[in-house]
């Protein structure tokens, strides 16, 4: 059997992929699991051996394929593919960011199925800030929810990251501070018109708060206007790593560099 996990959203489909194996395992001790990425070197020969070899113990069989859309001979791939679709005794979870083509079909026919995770939009994305946090067992009242919405859009990995980072360093509360509100701060620095706002910010977030300026440099760079702009962000990423700049000294340009309107 095949099932195929497909879309833009990464956080949500590999969140499914991992529930799947989490069953599997928890179904059959003995269980054969195998994880490919078949856009990888002799990745197709591993698979074939995989699908060819019987089970030691329990007949279940488990596959993950990734990437399949990025595999060098895609007739070969679904090849392999085809023959196992209606296979009782194996599984294989095809985990891919786009939707398989009309080749493919077979990947859509009974007994096989599929599921799609498209990027969340609009109240979606409130709705997934919502679910995240009550996963991480977070109180996030609707400045901050909304703030985070704001900064990281349909980023899920963001959302769920931040939600994580905030149950750890709030202990399951977040209170709405005026003046030392991260994601408020946060936009001040990244949209304040006037260098003095964003220099103050900039300050209350590194001295005050004393969040980590790469994790700062990090929330800035969401959701950027424009190429310009995101060849900025690009260009100031590459100085840092290369050890030209330190992460200070490039929250501080970007603090007294150019106003948000000379971007547009």
């Amino acid at each position: 059997m095949l099932i195929t996990l497909y879309g833009p959203d990464s956080y949500r489909r590999i969140k499914k992929v991992n529930e799947i194996v989490g069953e599997y395992r928890k179904k059959y001790t003995g269980l054969s699991y195998e994880r490919i990425d078949v856009s990888l070197d002799d990745s197709l020969e591993k698979l074939r051996n995989f699908v060819s070899t019987r089970a030691m113990f329990d007949k279940a069989k488990l596959l993950v394929i990734d990437n399949p859309l990025e595999a060098k001979d895609q007739k070969k791939l679904r090849e392999v593919l085809k023959s196992n679709a209606k296979d009782k005794e194996t599984t294989i979870v095809i985990n891919s960011t786009q939707k398989p083509p009309a080749t493919y079909k077979f990947a859509y026919e009974a007994p096989s199925t599929s599921q799609e995770f498209p990027a969340l939009k609009g109240e979606k994305i409130g709705a997934f800030v919502t679910q995240i946090s009550k996963e991480y067992g977070v109180s996030i009242d609707a400045k901050t929810k909304s703030a985070i919405v704001d900064i990281f859009g349909s980023d899920t990995w963001g959302i769920a990251t931040e939600i994580n980072r905030l149950s750890l360093e709030q202990s399951g509360i977040v209170e709405s501070r005026i003046k030392t509100d991260y994601f408020q701060l946060i936009n001040t620095v990244k949209r304040g018109y006037s260098a003095k706002d964003r220099i103050v910010a900039l300050e209350l977030i590194l001295s005050e708060r004393k969040d980590d300026p790469a994790r700062v440099f990090n929330s800035l760079a969401y959701r950027l206007l424009n190429e310009k702009e995101a060849n900025r962000f690009a260009d100031y990423d590459i100085a840092v790593k290369s050890g030209k700049l330190e992460y200070e000294e490039v929250l501080l340009d970007l603090a007294l560099g150019p106003t948000p309107h000379s971007f547009i």
